[in-house]
């Protein structure tokens, strides 16, 4: 069983650049670049641009608009260093520094001029630049105080992370600030540098540049992309990303029938929000008729495209109202490889990874080479699911719409991971290689018989998964881990013929989400054409985890159901409970008063067309006409001679867990 669950580590937040087709980091020069005006001329009278803010650091500071605190965790010391010896001052690496007091110190903290900037105006964005050298492999970030938003109050707000590469220079950070409220809310300051006491800090300079505020529409072609021609475009497209600020729309061209045309060739994941958590954000084509392609390259690490970057911030619950549309992905299934040549996903000869310090874990599906991975923040220990008025705890909103995603190598094609999303008219074609019985052709010529790979993989309460065409996932076309009151209707799920095969066409699998209540999966299409030796669809739609080795976990999360100790072939319904911690055999949980809908769907070709295993019906299943055409046997067992010692043959329903009238009742807890 394959869970792409996405961890959400505490990281803090990354930088933002702001310059076009520029680096985040760049060689610092010997002296402050200027500040550009920010005002313009009236009635043909120049208006003197505002001085400086900056501050360069040494055994005296020259202060220009911003100021050097010092005292409980902020102390610094001065140092001369570099080739030629410049100076600069120093951070504490969680040490006391001497001539201080005696608080261990870890930040380099500063105040703005009130009067320039001051309760976000007169704007609240602003690049912050920061010189510093690059000696050492660890990392720093900024915190800053930011505009309130939501359920946020903006104290000690992520703006960015570096990780140094000990090229002993000194660099400059642009950390792009889209939220600045510098209203002396961090412990009496307005922003801060933490050397996260993995390494000292040494800081020459530091600059506050105010610019333009509003809701931009950009296209990344005037960051340095090109889809005409053959250089990679990650790095100018992660340059806009960067940069963006919450309300903007990322544009990219479209095709126009150019035959030069070959899409943005993804060699590094781009992340869509950049440094911090950002909302409102939207990412289309030029032609919303006319789909941009986003094209992975054989050197990418990981997937094409994800929603944010772990190790950059740890508050992606204020990820909201995401759009992106019109834009197709294509995840190079033919020049990637999932396993490589030790059979491992661990990086080594195969595409598992990441260009961040995010992927230390072999195995971790977070860095599989995926395609689209819109997995956001879940509260997992909230049994109530109750996003609405936990708003901080949940990335809700996300949209992905009208596009064709294709050719992903292993993982999951659509990864989807929230709260109130949408998935509409998205076609997704081949994901991953499911042959695994012996003598059988791959149908992805690369050797690797491992790669895996679902179509839409979803999470959490109050989505809306409608209108979309799956052909030849790999593992489940749409399998759902868990939440309530979701829609899944009208989609078409479909394996070719051929060695093309799958475990499920749609599968409810509460890894994550015990309490199913409300969820409706209606006038659904899934069909099978595949081999029946060597691929083919073992069951079409699949209710209930106990197919899956009788859904036993080591170690359940709070908001999950089922029997705690130890597993059994025959768990007792009656014992179902909310699993906190330990051993569990989970359960989808239906409560008195819930329904749970199966309506209108077509099931064609399937080794089983309908398998319920695993579900705790307290309340209401509705199975209303619900159509089995022509069941026939799989590699599921032409692979394996049946399960645990059990074989059966092509079968319309069956039921087991609970036992229901009009099915046949017997027990699988057997995925392959």
């Amino acid at each position: 069983m394959k869970l792409f669950l996405s961890v959400l580590l505490n990281c803090i937040v990354i930088v933002a650049l702001s310059a076009c087709n520029m680096p985040t980091v760049v060689p610092a020069t010997d002296t402050p670049a200027p500040i550009p005006a920010t005002n313009t001329a009236v009635v043909n009278t120049e208006i003197p641009a505002p001085p400086p803010l900056s501050i360069t650091l040494g055994e005296t500071n020259d202060s220009q608009g911003i100021t050097l605190d010092r005292g409980g965790d902020v102390d610094t010391q001065a140092v001369s260093i570099g080739t030629p010896a410049l100076s600069a001052r120093s951070s504490g690496n969680g040490q006391v520094i001497s001539g201080g007091d005696t608080t261990p110190d870890s930040y380099i903290q500063f105040n703005v001029d009130d009067e320039r900037l001051f309760g976000g105006a007169p704007t609240a964005h602003v690049r912050v630049e920061v010189d510093y050298f690059d000696q050492g492999t660890d990392s720093f970030n900024l915190q800053y105080d930011a505009v309130p938003f939501g359920a946020s109050d903006g104290k000690f707000a992520g703006g960015g992370s570096v990780v140094k590469t000990n090229t002993n220079t000194f660099k400059t950070a642009s950390f792009n600030v889209c939220d600045a409220n510098f209203a002396n809310r961090d412990n009496g300051a307005d922003f801060r540098i933490s050397d996260n006491a993995d390494g000292a800090e040494i800081i020459r300079a530091v600059r506050v540049v105010e610019l333009t505020g509003g809701d931009a529409k950009v296209n990344v072609d005037d960051f340095g992309a090109n889809p005409f021609d053959e250089q990679p475009d990650s790095e100018a497209i992660q340059s806009v990303l960067d940069s963006a600020c919450s309300g903007d729309t990322i544009v990219f061209t479209s095709p126009e029938s150019d035959l030069a045309y070959r899409g943005y060739l993804i060699a590094r994941t781009i992340f869509l929000t950049g440094m911090s958590a950002k909302h409102d954000l939207t990412f289309t084509s030029f032609d919303p008729n006319d789909h941009a392609l986003l094209q992975a390259t054989a050197d990418l690490k990981g997937f094409v495209v994800r929603l944010f970057a772990r190790s950059r911030f740890s508050n992606a619950g204020d990820i909201d109202n995401i759009d992106f549309g019109n834009i197709d992905v294509n995840g190079g299934r033919d020049v990637r490889q999932c396993l490589g040549s030790d059979q491992s996903i661990n990086g080594v000869d195969d595409n598992w990874g990441s260009w961040l310090p995010e992927c230390t874990q072999a195995g971790d599906p977070w860095c599989s080479p995926g395609n689209i991975g819109m997995d956001g923040a879940m509260d997992n220990l909230d049994v109530s699911q109750n996003f609405l008025e936990n708003p901080s705890r949940w990335t809700i909103g996300i949209a992905v719409h009208d596009l064709v995603n294709s050719d992903t190598e292993c993982g999951t094609a659509l990864a989807f991971g929230s709260a109130g999303g949408r998935i509409e008219n998205v076609t997704i074609d081949t994901a991953g290689d499911h042959v695994h019985a012996p003598g059988c052709t791959l149908t992805d010529d690369d050797g690797d018989a491992g790669g895996w790979s679902d179509g839409i993989t979803l999470f959490g309460p109050a989505h809306s998964v409608t209108a979309n065409t799956i052909i030849n996932p790999s593992d489940v076309g749409i399998v759902y881990f868990g939440g309530k009151n979701t829609f899944i209707a009208g989609n078409s799920i479909l394996i070719e013929a051929g060695n093309y095969g799958a475990f499920a066409g749609i599968a409810l699998h509460p890894w994550t989400f015990g309490d199913v209540s409300g969820v409706n999966i209606v006038g659904n299409q899934v069909t099978s054409e595949g081999d029946t030796r060597c691929g083919g669809l073992h069951t079409g739609i699949n209710l209930g985890p106990h197919m899956w080795g009788g859904a036993c976990v080591g170690s359940a999360t709070g908001a999950v159901y089922g029997n705690s100790g130890s597993c059994s072939n025959d768990p007792t319904q009656s014992e179902v409970a909310t699993c906190s911690t330990g051993n569990c055999q989970l359960w989808a949980y239906l409560p008195t008063s819930a329904t749970l809908m199966l309506r209108d769907n077509v099931v064609t070709g399937a080794n089983i067309n309908y398998l319920i295993e695993g579900v705790d019906n307290i309340g209401e299943f509705i199975d209303e006409n619900n159509i089995s055409q022509t069941p026939q046997v799989s590699d599921w067992q032409a692979a394996k001679s049946g399960c645990n010692g059990v074989t059966w043959g092509a079968l319309d329903k069956v039921a087991h867990h609970p036992q229901l009238a009009g099915y046949t009742d017997l027990r699988i807890h057997c995925e392959r």
